[in-house]
C-alpha cells in the first residue's frame, strides 16, 4: 500500500536530488537508468543552473515505488488535474476495451486506483457469472477407483499399502491459464491499492479463485489463452492483465524498485 503520492504532468519536476531526498533519489536514479537503456522515457535526470533534479517524460501512468511512494505522471492538457486524469483513464479504458464514464469516482483519486477498480470491477463480473473451467489430467493415490490404475506406478508407490490405488483421471477445475494470470494480477494490485473498496473485492477474487495455481511463467500462460465465444468475456480483464505482465505490450515498466508501473505514451495529449 501507498503512503506518498506524487502528482506532476509530464516534462515536470518531480523531485530535487537532496540529501532530505535521498531514498527516493536512489529508487528514481535506477527507474531513470532502466528507462534510459529501454528508449522509453518516463522518468529522467536532469540538470539545470548546477542541481540535478528528476523529470517526467512524455510518458504518462503510475508508478508504485517500493518505498511506498506512488508516482502519478498526469499528461499536460486542461487546466485541472482532473480533467488530465479523466483524459489518462480515458486512454487506459480505450486500450483494454472498457467504456469510461467521466464521472466514475475513482477516477478522481489517481490513476492507480482507476486502474485498480476497473481490474477488480471485471474481475468480480466474470467471478459473478462463473469462471470457465477445463478437464485437466491428474495423477494421484486414491482410495477407489477413477480413471486408470497405473499399475506400474501403484506397485512402486503402494506395494505396503494396498489400500490405495494410483489412478490418472481427468478433472473438472478452474485451473486453467486464463484464471491463473487473473489470478496473479489481483495478488499483485491488491497488496498496493489504499481504496477499501477495490481491496475488498480483489480479497474476494482471490478466496473464489484458491483452488487456481499461480503461474509460473506469465509469457507460457498468455500463450495457453484461447480466443473463443466462450473466453469473450475475458476480453477486457485479459488487456488489462497484458498491459501489467506482458512486455510486449508496451505499457509495463520494472526496476529494482518498482512494484508496479504503467506507462502509455501520449503524444497527440502532450501537443494540446
Amino acid at each position: 500500500m501507498y503512503t506518498r503520492h506524487i502528482c506532476v504532468s509530464a516534462k515536470e519536476k518531480i523531485a530535487d536530488i537532496t540529501p532530505e531526498n535521498s531514498e527516493l533519489s536512489a529508487m528514481l536514479g535506477e527507474f531513470a537508468e532502466v528507462c534510459a537503456a529501454e528508449g522509453r522515457e518516463a522518468v529522467a535526470l536532469r540538470e539545470k543552473n548546477g542541481s540535478k533534479y528528476f523529470s517526467a517524460g512524455l510518458y504518462c501512468g503510475f508508478a508504485c515505488l517500493t518505498d511506498g511512494t506512488l508516482i502519478e505522471i498526469l499528461p499536460p492538457v486542461g487546466k485541472t488535474p482532473e480533467y488530465a486524469r479523466n483524459v489518462l483513464c480515458a486512454e487506459f479504458s480505450r486500450r483494454c476495451g472498457f467504456r469510461f464514464d467521466p464521472n466514475d469516482k475513482y477516477s478522481a483519486a489517481n490513476f492507480f486506483e482507476y486502474f485498480t477498480s476497473v481490474f477488480a470491477g471485471e474481475t468480480m463480473k466474470i467471478i459473478k457469472s462463473g469462471v470457465l473451467s477445463t478437464y485437466t489430467s491428474r495423477e494421484e493415490n486414491m482410495t477407489s477407483v477413477q480413471g486408470t490404475i497405473l499399475f506400474a506406478e501403484n506397485i512402486r508407490r503402494n506395494l505396503v499399502h494396498c489400500e490405495r490405488l494410483y489412478v490418472r483421471h481427468d478433472v473438472f477445475t478452474p485451473d486453467r491459464a486464463e484464471n491463473r494470470i487473473i489470478k496473479a494480477a489481483a495478488a499483485k494490485l491488491c497488496k498496493l491499492t489504499a481504496n477499501p473498496h477495490s481491496s475488498h473485492l480483489l480479497r474476494e477474487a482471490l478466496s473464489y479463485l484458491d483452488e487456481v495455481t499461480v503461474p509460473r511463467s506469465m509469457t507460457a500462460e498468455f500463450g495457453r489463452c484461447i480466443n473463443t465465444r466462450n473466453t469473450r468475456k475475458y476480453s477486457t480483464i485479459l488487456s488489462i492483465c497484458r498491459m501489467l505482465f506482458d512486455r510486449g505490450e508496451g505499457t509495463s515498466f520494472s526496476g529494482k524498485y518498482i512494484s508496479c508501473a504503467q506507462f502509455y505514451r501520449m503524444n497527440s495529449a502532450a501537443k494540446q
